[in-house]
This record gives C-alpha cells, structure tokens and sequence, in this order.
C-alpha cells in the first residue's frame, strides 16, 4: 500500500491577486501562463506521474507554490500525506514546539526524501512557523515510516475517550495496526478489522455523548480513521479519494475563511474524471469541481522525455518510451523551440481533441480529452528520476 501525503495552504483576506509576469528566468518565465490561468481560483490542484518520483516535476511544482503564495495570495498546502500527523504539526506550530524535522516525517518519505523536495520542506517550515502558511494532509490512511505521531500517541488520543479495559484494549488494538505489528498470534484479517471498527464505533459514540466535550482535532481524526477502515485492505482507489475529500472539507471550514489553497498530489486524484481510464471511479478532483465550479483548477504534469524513479525513489529508474508524433507530448513541442517546458492550457487541450498522453502515468499512454481530464498540463522536455537520500 501506497502511503500518500497532501498539504494545503490558507489564507484569510488577501486582496485581488496580480500577476508579474515580467519576472525573469527562462524556467520561471515558462511557468508564466500558469499563474496567469490559475492566479485567481481558490484551490489549485497540482498534480503529478502516480509514481511521485520525479525530480524536474518536483522542482516545478515549488516554484509554483511559492509563487502562488507570494504572487497570488494563497497561504495554504494540502499535501496527499498522512491527516494525522499533519494535524499533529499544526498543533505543535501553535504550541511552539514545531521542528522542520516534524514537518518533513509528517509529510512523509514519499516526498521528504528527496533532494528536490527540501527546498520546499524548508521554505514552508519557515512560513508556517511565522504563521503565513498552514499546511496539511488529507490522507485517512494511517502507516508510514516516518509517521511517528500515527504510530505512537494517536492510539492512545483516539481511546482516550473510553474507560478501563476497553480503552486499554483499543489502544492496543489500533497501535498494532497503525504500526503494523500483526504476526501469528494476531494477524490482520477480518476479525482484526471488526475490532478496530468496534473499537471506532465505541469512540464515535462517546464523543457523540451529550456531556462529552472533544476537541474538534479529535473527533476530525475519528472521522476520518472510521472513513479509512471503510477501505483498509481493499483497493483503496475511489473510498480513499472521497476520504480525502471529506478531510479536505474540514480542514477548509477548519482554516480561516476565504483561504485558497493549493493540493500537491497525484494527477490521478487531482483529475475531474477518470472516465476512459478507470471510469468507476471518482477522483478527488470531481468532488472538487462540483463544489466550487471554476473556482477550482486541476493541473496536471507530463514530459517528453527523460526519466523517472519508483514509488519512494528506491530501485533502478526507468526511461520514458519515446513520444510518438501524435501525442500531447510530442505536439506540446513541435513549434516550442528550446524551451524545458510547456503549458498546455484548457483551450489547447480541448483543440487536440482525443489524443494520447502520459499525464497520469508515465509508464502508460491514454487516448483521452484532456479537457474533461484536467484543466490545464505543463509538458516537460526532460523529466529527471528522483532517488531518495539515504537515511544514516
């Protein structure tokens, strides 16, 4: 399973955003027309190869969402990682006793490894801490090595509520799982999950009790740990992002009122539609476009060339198969010139009509409109394989 991490960005009453486009730099100047289309919307998904191990996209996507902040007012990120121990970071941001290293195991290994990622790790430590910048994650699931919050105390905080034995028990129950120490004697199977769900079902009624006085904090992450076991050890894909989108809704209404935020996840969750690739399925991307209309706005990446590494940027990379003529990829340059990257804007999609493209996985062409998919797609000329640091 695929541990994911998301962060938003919020503000509260920033004026009408402008745009300097003159800014210099030929990357950054290539990044021009994304600001322009996406400047004003209230959340910006950025999206990304399933993978999540590419190191060009990456970079990308921080000057983005530093000049999302500093150019157009947002002042939230929303990470596809853990909603726990992102919750965890903002309760401690607002204790005063947040470290970057925090924030970088709560947003998790699938991202924090890497040497693209820590400039971005730093930059937003810095914001939030002087509280210009929120951060968060919408994931329900629990795991992750470096989820130490998950692993640790949210046992422990969600059977909180119980009494004697039974909270002794829960703890026990959900530490086991969340820190995956199933053997012989306990393994995780359906009775295992009737207990958590037991243990859940017990906790939600507490907190339901008309004495009770829970912090918003802890019913939202029984919430969302209830939406989590509606799916563990099934295909996540589908529960998991209408999950997400339920946390992301009560971290909206949780934030300051009228902060826009930006999504860094997967294009495939970042998406309005999955229909012609997994059409059974509903993204988190359709749920946000239905509440919030052209307020909101899915960008995807995809590259011409290059390579890219695997989940958690461990093991040999993989070459892009060559972009035959009459792929978004290879039309997105043909009269580009030298350019690292291109953007390929709503209008452009939607005049390419049916055609195949990468923007949801590099290992995998899709004949699709692109225009019902996403709103907009920034092709790389050369993509680069992220390799995670070692751990010493």
């Amino acid at each position: 399973m695929v541990w994911l991490l998301v962060c938003t960005v919020a503000t509260s009453a920033w004026a009408q955003p402008t745009v300097r486009p003159e800014r210099a730099g030929a990357a950054t100047a290539g990044l021009d027309p994304v600001i322009q289309a996406v400047c004003s919307k209230q959340v910006v998904l950025l999206g990304e190869d399933g993978h999540h191990a590419g190191a060009t996209t990456i970079a990308v996507k921080t000057s983005l969402v530093r000049r999302l902040v500093g150019e157009c007012g947002f002042s939230g990120v929303v990470f596809e990682s853990q909603f726990y121990d992102m919750l965890d970071f903002e309760q401690s941001i607002a204790r005063g006793t947040a470290t970057r290293e925090q924030l970088a195991d709560a947003i998790g290994a699938l991202w924090s490894r890497y040497a693209a990622f820590a400039p971005l790790e730093r930059w937003l430590f810095t914001e939030a801490q002087a509280g210009r910048v929120r951060v968060a994650g919408m994931d329900p699931q629990v795991g992750g090595i470096t989820a130490h919050y998950s692993q640790q105390q949210l046992p422990t905080d969600l059977s909180s509520v119980l009494a004697g034995d039974r909270r002794k028990a829960c703890s026990i129950i959900i530490g086991r799982h969340n820190r995956w120490e199933y053997d012989d004697t306990h393994s995780f199977d359906a009775s295992a999950l009737k207990q958590l769900r037991g243990c859940l079902g017990d906790i939600r009624t507490k907190l339901g009790a008309k004495d009770a006085k829970p912090s918003p904090a802890l019913i939202a992450m029984t919430d969302s740990y209830a939406r989590y076991l509606d799916f563990a050890g099934v295909d996540p894909l589908g529960l998991r992002d209408r999950a997400m989108y339920q946390n992301f809704v009560w971290i909206r209404a949780h934030w300051p009122a009228n902060t826009r935020i930006v999504v860094w996840c997967a294009s495939v969750h970042a998406a309005k539609t999955l229909e012609g690739v997994k059409p059974s399925v509903r993204p988190l991307g359709s749920y946000l476009t239905e509440s919030l209309g052209d307020r909101a706005a899915a960008i995807g990446f995809s590259a011409l060339g290059g390579s890219y590494g695997q989940v958690g940027g461990h093991g040999t990379p993989r070459s892009l198969a060559a972009a035959a003529p009459d792929t978004m990829e290879s039309r997105a340059f043909a009269t580009a010139g030298l350019v690292a990257l291109r953007f390929v804007g709503h209008t452009e999609l939607a005049s390419m009509g049916k055609i195949p493209a990468r923007a949801l996985d590099y290992g995998k062409f899709h004949a699709l409109d692109w225009s019902r998919v996403l709103d907009g797609v920034i092709v790389l000329r050369k993509e680069t394989a992220a390799k995670a640091v070692p751990v010493n």
